[in-house]
């Protein structure tokens, strides 16, 4: 499927998170559909799935491994308002592990800033990248994958140790299409949080579900190389708050944890 870009659109009223889906067996990646369609100005909550991906994306460059049929790929179209956009990951986080928890009674944890993961393995991820459209409108392209089905074969090698799925977990298989409605539903009261201003409700419901507690020990890939301290929270802009070893407290932004210290 193409997107005619000579399509002029205009809509009149606000669509809920998942009321207009596109759907494909396969397609390169969602989140350059995604972008085309944002181009185009359609509303926040536009979603595009895809049964697989060729050419998934992950952060930092990575891609993201897409098995046919076994996983939730899905980008969603947003507009948050400027202050939303450092807690824009978190509130996803939050609205992915809700709605695995409905479909499957698994407490799924949160691996700051972007991963979704289950005793250390990741289950998923989000990949939220900005845009501006043909009428200067600025959005989000949020881009979440979510293993559901996958057994051990369909990991690459280089991953098969780090990544595990609800299937792994509990021995049941779960339909993708009500995860994706659980999620929309789910990303849909967050979202809504995000945009009111509740920005301290978001950060300690984010807390309470991170993979590691306060004054754990923590190592950072970041700008300055790896970085080693003790978890002190979250920032009120969604940053990693560590204590150094020389006792200054520091915040982390543009940067992912490496390893967690027993």
């Amino acid at each position: 499927m193409s997107v005619d870009n000579s399509l002029k659109l205009e809509f009149s009223q606000k669509i809920n998170f998942g009321d207009l889906t596109f759907r494909f067996t396969r397609l390169s990646s969602t989140m350059d559909f995604a972008r085309k369609l944002a181009e185009l100005n359609y509303p926040e909550g536009t979603a595009v799935i895809a049964d697989e991906q060729t050419a998934g994306r992950g952060t930092k460059g990575r891609s993201w491994h897409s098995a046919p049929e076994a996983g939730l790929y899905v980008s969603f179209i947003l507009k948050p308002t400027s202050s939303s956009l450092s807690l824009l990951s978190l509130t996803i986080g939050l609205a992915v592990t809700e709605a695995a928890a409905h479909i499957s009674g698994i407490k799924l944890k949160l691996k700051w800033p972007n991963d979704i993961v289950y005793e250390w393995k990741k289950v998923g991820g989000i990949l939220c990248e900005g845009i501006s459209s043909s009428q200067g409108t600025r959005f989000i392209i949020a881009g979440i994958g979510i293993n559901i089905n996958h057994n051990l074969e369909q990991f690459p090698p280089e991953i098969s140790d780090k990544a595990t799925s609800l299937f792994l977990i509990t021995g049941k298989t779960f339909e993708k299409e009500e995860l994706y409605q659980l999620l929309s539903k789910s990303l849909q009261f967050w979202y809504n949080e995000l945009e009111k201003g509740q920005n301290k409700k978001i950060i300690e419901e984010y807390k309470n579900n991170l993979s590691f507690h306060l004054g754990q020990g923590l190592v950072l890939r970041s700008q300055q190389g790896e970085i080693k301290g003790q978890f002190q929270g979250i920032d009120p802009r969604g940053g990693l708050k560590l204590r150094l070893a020389q006792g200054e407290i520091k915040v982390f932004h543009a940067s992912e944890i490496i390893k967690v210290l027993t």
